[in-house]
């Protein structure tokens, strides 16, 4: 071989290397989250939870994150089409392994990558019959729930008319109000907010006690972002999950109003 040949070699060795290294880690990437207040988490008039902990995520991968508000369910089907990179904050169910990647152990999601811990509780007007006993849900009429969230399957596994029509916390807590629901279900600190902040739903609605459901909640990847760049997948969850047990994220949490 001559040696410009050997150059050329080297030289197509290169750049095949180079390009199979820009593969290993993305320019940026685009996560997409609900455009509606989910207290603490994502609010529109701040910066939540979640979008402080993408940012310290930023920093620690080094990769520019751009996050995006939709409805949820338009969020899921950009997911399954590979519109964005990634989805957040989701909770586990086996139907949505068709649209995406959870951080998995095994053939379970892996709680120790996920981006937060929170639940659902049930909430209904003050002495009002609407109970929940950790096994049994006991209601006359419909419940409301925010439409394409997972403790929608779970009330209907427990027998109960689930009532989607009203997107947000308040919309939902208005609808009880207003006696159009026996009671609603909604995740718990959101929940705990809107009736610690609005005096209306403070002297009229009380949470039921204990949980529907505490659970994880995680950054699920679209297939074909981890398809690509399955090593990096791995990183992402895992800043993900330094982060979220970090002094400093902790600090954040506790001093959140």
């Amino acid at each position: 071989m001559t040696l410009s040949s050997r150059w050329l070699v080297c030289l197509v060795a290169a750049l095949g290397w180079g390009a199979a290294g820009a593969a290993d880690k993305p320019a940026s990437l685009k996560f997409c989250h609900e455009d509606v207040d989910v207290y603490p988490w994502v609010l529109k008039d701040r910066a939540g939870l979640n979008i402080a902990h993408l940012k310290a995520v930023e920093q620690k991968l080094g990769v520019k994150i751009e996050t995006q508000p939709l409805p949820w369910k338009r969020c899921q089907e950009d997911l399954r089409e590979g519109k964005v990179d990634g989805i957040f904050a989701a909770s586990f169910k086996t139907e949505r392994l068709e649209i995406g990647v959870y951080p998995m152990a095994g053939d379970k999601p892996d709680s120790a990558r996920a981006m937060m811990y929170d639940g659902y509780s049930l909430y209904r007007i003050k002495g009002a019959n609407a109970q929940w006993d950790g096994k049994k849900l006991t209601v006359s009429g419909s419940v409301g729930a925010q439409p394409g969230y997972s403790i929608v399957d779970q009330l209907k596994q427990l027998g109960a008319k689930v009532d989607e029509g009203a997107k947000t916390a308040d919309d939902n807590l208005k609808k009880l109000i207003a006696g159009r629901v026996d009671a609603v279900a909604l995740q718990t600190l959101e929940g705990d907010n809107a009736i610690s902040t609005t005096p209306e739903f403070a002297s009229k609605v009380e949470k039921v006690t204990p949980p529907l459901v505490d659970k994880p909640f995680f950054l699920m990847l679209s297939k074909q972002f981890v398809a690509k760049y399955g090593d990096f997948s791995k990183d992402v969850w895992k800043a993900l999950a330094d982060v979220r047990e970090s002094p400093d994220y902790k600090a954040k949490m506790s001093a959140f109003k």
